[in-house]
């Protein structure tokens, strides 16, 4: 065991938040005992809250008072999950950056499996295995990664998975070229890594089903239009790359 959590360095674990009270508590707890006191010195734990007011705010003061290495970033202005994923990407301090959810749905443990490919690999992406979603998320996520796999001739099965260890300097590379599916910005990241002839290395989770409320990765209300926006940003990406 003791070699299978051997960090090849310090690792700065990235995490959304946003009206997640029912849970946050929880899903530190976990990270803190499973994963977190066993990463090397220097280690940090991000969080972004976006506008927050269902009282996480509250748990996440008191939780960074609990676990000083805990770091909080507080918006006042709900701009969702893409804008907060790339805040913390740039804030990120270690030379190994861990990104995940914040909700309680991927497992901690599961972090585990991804390390011991640090060594070769500059990405090691955690693909979800039994997905615990609702049927149309599925359904849509499904079509997304068949095209993303014929348009760019990957393998990757769950390219949006938002459970990936990576090295920092490639995250500083790539970040500021991301433009065609500002959405999806975990999945542009992996494609952009691929079309760059990084090491990537996909690995299966587990993902199990939310305790409380329901995923808030795309606004219900403009579901169908960020998935058409997606289909076009693989294709616009598709065209940066075509020689």
């Amino acid at each position: 065991m003791k070699g299978e959590r051997t960090v090849p360095g310090p690792v700065s674990i990235l995490m959304p938040v946003c009206n997640e009270a029912d849970i946050i508590e929880d899903v530190i707890e976990e990270w803190v005992q499973d994963v977190f006191r066993y990463l090397p010195e220097g280690s940090e734990f991000l969080f972004d809250d976006g506008a927050s007011t269902d009282g996480t705010r509250e748990i996440l003061g008191r939780m960074s008072e609990k676990y000083p290495f805990i770091q909080v970033r507080y918006n006042d202005t709900k701009d969702g999950f893409a804008a907060a994923a790339r805040r913390l990407y740039l804030a990120a301090q270690c030379p190994w950056v861990f990104f995940t959810d914040s909700d309680g749905q991927y497992v901690a443990s599961e972090f585990w499996k991804l390390v011991p490919f640090a060594n070769e690999f500059s990405v090691v992406h955690g693909a979800k295995i039994g997905r615990q979603d609702a049927f149309a998320r599925k359904a849509a996520s499904a079509v997304f990664n068949y095209i993303a796999r014929v348009v760019f001739d990957v393998h990757y099965s769950d390219i949006n998975s938002a459970f990936r260890l990576v090295k920092r300097e490639v995250v500083r590379e790539l970040l500021p070229t991301i433009r065609c599916m500002p959405t999806l910005l975990n999945a542009e990241l992996l494609l952009r890594a691929e079309l760059n002839n990084y090491a990537i290395k996909q690995v299966r989770v587990m993902h199990r089903r939310r305790k409380f409320g329901v995923s808030r990765g795309l606004p219900s209300n403009r579901f169908l239009w960020e998935c058409v926006k997606a289909y076009r940003g693989l294709l616009e990406l598709k065209s940066e790359f075509r020689v």
